[in-house]
């Protein structure tokens, strides 16, 4: 589950991710053991063709949350359509901005402390370390040696 939060706290977006999209963006993040080679192959690409991330955009329909990721070439933006967890990692490794738009913030709810903290424990109460490995992972909480 993905949650982002307005600059100001007034909101935030609450999405869930498929297992193996929630599993990339972990690995962009540090937060799991791994490597994600398709994001190095993206950045060199981008960097062979003189662009750069300029950010990741979280939009929303009637279907859910989508994403696009923005780079910037010669002072044009090119938005390409994306997995919501692969823009925001994309961008988390470029350090630049997540944003969402209006359609996705009609998804929003207002930020209360007391409902977010039984969201994420009812969530908590479901998963277990079993769910954040894949096939061929390590057993939950083994770490291979390097």
């Amino acid at each position: 589950m993905v949650l982002l939060e307005d600059e100001g706290s007034a909101r935030w977006l609450a999405f869930y991710l498929p297992m193996n999209e929630a599993n990339r963006l972990a690995c962009a993040l540090g937060r799991a053991h791994g490597h994600v080679p398709i994001f190095d192959l993206v950045e060199h690409l981008a960097r062979t063709l003189g662009a750069a991330v300029a950010r990741a955009e979280i939009h929303g329909d009637e279907r859910g949350i989508r994403a696009t990721i923005v780079y910037e070439q010669d002072g044009s933006a090119m938005s390409i359509e994306c997995h919501p967890a692969d823009a925001m990692a994309l961008a988390l490794r470029a350090r630049a901005p997540i944003v969402a738009s209006e359609s996705a913030l009609a998804h929003a709810c207002p930020v209360n402390g007391e409902l977010r903290n039984h969201a994420v424990r009812r969530w908590l109460a479901t998963v277990s370390p079993g769910d954040f490995t894949g096939p061929g992972d390590e057993a939950a909480g083994e770490r291979p040696s390097h």
